[in-house]
């Protein structure tokens, strides 16, 4: 009796509790959450931007690697990032970890979005990025082009690239 109310409790709990990258799973799996404002934000490109604005700030690759579809991200970022390639989404978690460890990230903040009113087409953003070695203490600045593309009703990243 005490654990079919701790799991009633949790059944009626769990749809108001807002876990760290809850839309991007609930988006990657086509689960519905309970609260429809969230789900219609979740499938926004505009909210997907400020998700990966506030994900990248806080060096969190787990919700950046949730954003990859079923297919690949293309990733080009120059000679302080990964060969550039395609990438499965575990593959992403990786290299972001990695840079994330080695570079701390100053400054994150997209200031131009293409194609966001035109949701049947792709949709970019360009953030201005700065970031510093954690050894040499050298501050880098350049930019990152972020594109998603339709996946069934979903928003995934397909591209990441970098310029200075």
């Amino acid at each position: 009796m005490k654990r079919f109310l701790i799991y009633l409790s949790l059944a009626v709990l769990l749809p108001f509790i807002d876990l760290p990258g809850g839309e991007a799973l609930a988006q990657r799996t086509g689960k519905a959450r309970v609260d429809t404002l969230v789900l219609k934000e979740s499938i926004s490109p505009a909210m997907i931007f400020r998700r990966i604005e506030g994900a990248w700030r806080k060096s969190d690759a787990r919700y950046l690697a949730g954003l990859v579809g079923d297919g690949k991200v293309y990733i080009v970022m120059g000679e302080m990032g990964p060969k550039s390639g395609y990438y499965s989404s575990s593959q992403v978690f990786y290299l972001l970890k990695k840079i994330f460890r080695e570079y701390s990230q100053m400054k994150f903040e997209f200031v131009k979005y293409h194609n966001v009113d035109k949701p049947g087409r792709k949709v970019f953003a360009v953030a201005y990025r700065s970031y510093k070695n954690i050894r040499s203490d050298r501050v880098f600045q350049d930019k990152v082009y972020i594109t998603l593309c339709k996946e069934g009703d979903d928003w995934v990243m397909t591209e990441i690239k970098t310029s200075r």
